[in-house]
């Protein structure tokens, strides 16, 4: 295994506070890398607040001109472009994400690196990076901040019936014709 390359402070995941944190850490003159696997922004950004809220305020708009007459506002036919929502609601999460690179890409002495770390000891992670490599990576201070993901359904047929999950269903392009809810998880 290569040679470990020591940092004041590594941090784990780019969402809503390793990424802040990861800014604070080399502002304050520590050397510090930040590992993201996928998304910049996390959970929140990616599949969580941030589309959702996005794809909810579509709902409104849709439901408050439907109701627009019991306002005194005449309106024609309402109809929903589910794909046209769905691309409202990817571009504004890639403004958010780029936003948050940016800021990343712009603080001095803070290293991002594309991979995916676990732990060989205590404090020492080896990092597969996304373009093949491997680095081994030591630090002072470890900090995790690994998100969230949706937990596969354990039930019986379930594989059979075109199940979503909480990311999957906010990329379709037409609304389903039924629909099951099962959870009511924040997103």
């Amino acid at each position: 295994m290569a040679d470990a390359e020591r940092y004041d402070a590594i941090v784990v995941g780019s969402g809503q506070a390793g990424g802040p944190l990861a800014i604070a850490l080399a502002t304050a003159g520590k050397t510090t890398v930040l590992i993201e696997r996928e998304h910049v922004g996390g959970t929140c950004v990616n599949e969580g607040c941030t589309p959702t809220k996005t794809m909810v305020a579509g709902a409104r708009v849709a439901e408050l001109a439907r109701r627009s007459e019991e306002y005194g506002v005449r309106t024609g036919d309402v109809s929903v472009d589910l794909a046209a929502v769905r691309e409202r609601k990817r571009e504004i999460v890639e403004t958010f994400r780029s936003g948050s690179e940016r800021s990343l890409a712009e603080t001095a002495g803070l290293e991002f690196l594309r991979g995916e770390a676990r732990f060989v000891g205590p404090k020492d992670l080896l990092v597969r990076l996304k373009d093949g490599g491997q680095r081994r990576l030591v630090g002072d201070l470890v900090f995790l901040n690994v998100g969230a993901r949706p937990a596969a359904l354990d039930l019986p047929g379930i594989d059979g019936v075109g199940a979503r999950n909480s990311t999957s269903i906010m990329e379709l392009a037409e609304l389903p014709e039924h629909l099951l809810v099962l959870g009511g998880g924040y997103i």
